[in-house]
């Protein structure tokens, strides 16, 4: 009797955790904005644009953790990291407190991507969202180094709101919600990699 009582309270308490994350991932907002003239079926390289912000150690050492999570998604997706003339630059910020930020409306990027190869002139109008972001959202900004300006960028909020953690899990995640909305590989990478298997 004593062991089932207490294996009952063992379910509740794990419905009770697995509920409460539920629930903090329904409160972080998430999503994607992107430029009807990127060129993003051409893409092949990234570099970094530095970040001369850094406070104390700790912004650093996220910094960097940040950076090489973003690396490692880019070249998972076929992306080369390269130091000479880059096809996209990527920018990316931590904003500890709440952000109030300019989004736009537009249909799905996959959708979008798909009846688009080519840049046109010709794109329905921009139609700009008014958001909030709470507490440690997270911008990547992808940016056409040739053509000096943003295609893409993808946000998530309820990232991380004290600069002190050292718990990079959350850096991971919030790197993997951004790069969910960004599925673009780089041109010939499928073809390629299909040849090699």
């Amino acid at each position: 009797m004593k062991k089932s009582y207490t294996l009952f309270k063992l379910a509740i308490l794990l419905m009770a955790c697995g509920l409460s994350s539920c629930l903090g991932f329904g409160n972080r907002k998430f999503g994607s904005d992107y430029s009807y003239k990127g060129a993003f079926h051409k893409y092949k390289t990234f570099n970094f644009i530095t970040h001369a912000s850094a406070e104390d150690s700790a912004t650093i050492q996220q910094y960097q953790v940040l950076k090489k999570f973003i690396r490692e998604r880019l070249e998972i997706q076929g992306y080369e990291y390269s130091e000479k003339k880059p096809d996209l630059l990527v920018s990316y910020y931590l904003y500890y407190n709440d952000l109030k930020m300019k989004g736009y409306e537009q249909e799905e990027f996959d959708i979008w991507l798909t009846k688009n190869e080519e840049p046109s002139e010709e794109h329905e109008p921009y139609r700009p969202v008014k958001m909030y972001m709470s507490q440690g959202t997270l911008l990547v900004t992808l940016l056409d180094h040739k053509k000096q300006n943003a295609v893409w960028q993808g946000y998530t909020s309820g990232v991380l709101a004290d600069r002190s953690s050292e718990n990079t899990a959350y850096l991971n995640r919030a790197v993997r919600t951004i790069f969910d909305q960004y599925r673009v590989f780089r041109k010939g990478y499928l073809r390629e990699t299909s040849h090699a298997n």
